[in-house]
């Protein structure tokens, strides 16, 4: 979460408590209202932030003795102050908040799981024990962007070992309605966790999103040594198709390792993207194919209708390997409708036939795309 939005989240909460010998009533409504409707990613964010202030509530006018006030909002305030730099009030809202059986405590007990003072990390720790039956999987689900959080912190216990073992044993079909949930730490968080026990169909789960980073952690997975040569070749398809480069470089680096990806490899030699086609090749000459380009390049811009991706990429295949018997086929794509083809020619020309790119230079200059202009000779490239 950005510092923006921990920020926002943080001031709500101290304005909140700063107004309560004031409006004692309504503060406690407003703060019951912002940590109820926080999300768990959120959370963790305010928790750690909050505890960064150099300031306890036990000054504000909220307590006595130490102990959480009585009211309909009193378990909000033992949330807040399970939180403080005091350990002794972070002790009594974890008191507070165990004895209570509403779910809303279980964040913020999950949050001390690895609190420094051990009294209160071990009241923690038992209060999280006593609610880890299969009642309660679903909203751990709900919850795992805070547990990750948690994860990654010292003294958490064995407690979440326990809960990682519940979530592996009960918790596939939450997990997979988790990782097509539209909260993004949310779906993250699932899809993480269900790799663990179902890494093909998190990764299928993964590139069904609009989200790149997501993309980008599902080719790790797909890619990684712990998945099967079967669930490989279930998911690299899914890498291959991707509109990313550096993910399907990533399924070229996977097939080149693969006995039987010689076939993948020749499609990706004809790759819109420099690198891949690069690659491929490598990989194709290690096999010992060492006559197949540039002849794969001038067999794929053969035909009369050649499909755009194609185009590019037997194109660029040209304008690295490629000579001068090539200029007449590469300058009737200079013609084709998609700019993106056209620029891809021209680009080409230049490097097989600079002496044509400059006789063709009024029409290049004259195309109504930019982004084929931009290759006209002596121009600085954008």
């Amino acid at each position: 979460m950005g510092s923006e939005a921990r920020s926002w989240h943080l001031d709500a909460v101290v304005q909140a408590t700063l107004s309560w010998s004031e409006e004692p009533v309504a503060a406690a409504s407003r703060l019951d209202g912002l940590l109820r409707a926080a999300t768990p990613a959120e959370l963790a964010c305010l928790e750690a932030a909050y505890r960064g202030r150099r300031y306890s509530i036990a000054s504000l006018g909220i307590l006595a003795d130490r102990q959480a006030p009585d009211g309909p909002h009193a378990l909000s305030v033992a949330a807040l102050m399970s939180f403080d730099r005091s350990g002794y009030l972070r002790e009594a809202g974890v008191t507070a908040l165990g004895a209570s059986p509403d779910p809303f405590a279980l964040p913020f007990l999950l949050l001390r799981l690895g609190d420094p003072v051990e009294q209160v990390r071990e009241s923690a720790q038992r209060a999280v024990a006593a609610r880890l039956g299969s009642e309660h999987v679903g909203l751990l689900v709900r919850l795992l962007p805070l547990l990750d959080a948690v994860r990654g912190r010292r003294r958490a216990g064995p407690v979440l070992t326990t809960v990682e073992g519940l979530l592996r044993r009960s918790g596939a079909e939450e997990l997979r309605q988790g990782a097509r949930a539209g909260d993004p730490a949310m779906r993250a968080s699932c899809l993480r966790w269900l790799a663990l026990t179902e890494p093909t169909r998190a990764v299928a789960t993964a590139f069904a999103t609009k989200d790149p980073g997501l993309w980008q952690w599902a080719a790790r997975v797909a890619t990684s040594s712990k998945l099967t040569a079967a669930e490989q070749d279930a998911v690299l398809p899914l890498l291959e198709d991707c509109a990313g480069p550096r993910i399907r470089l990533r399924a070229v680096r996977a097939r080149a390792r693969r006995p039987n990806g010689e076939e993948h490899l020749r499609r990706a030699v004809i790759d819109p993207d420099a690198r891949v086609r690069y690659h491929a090749r490598a990989a194709l000459y290690a096999r010992g194919h060492t006559d197949l380009a540039p002849q794969v390049y001038r067999d794929a811009l053969a035909p009369d209708d050649v499909p755009d991706a194609t185009a590019i990429g037997a194109l660029g295949g040209l304008s690295d390997l490629g000579g001068a018997c090539d200029v007449p086929r590469v300058l009737d794509f200079t013609a084709h409708p998609k700019a993106r083809v056209r620029a891809e020619a021209w680009r080409t020309l230049g490097i097989l036939a600079p002496g044509e790119l400059e006789r063709r230079a009024a029409r290049l200059a004259g195309d109504p795309s930019a982004r084929v202009r931009r290759h006209l000779p002596g121009r600085a490239p954008a």
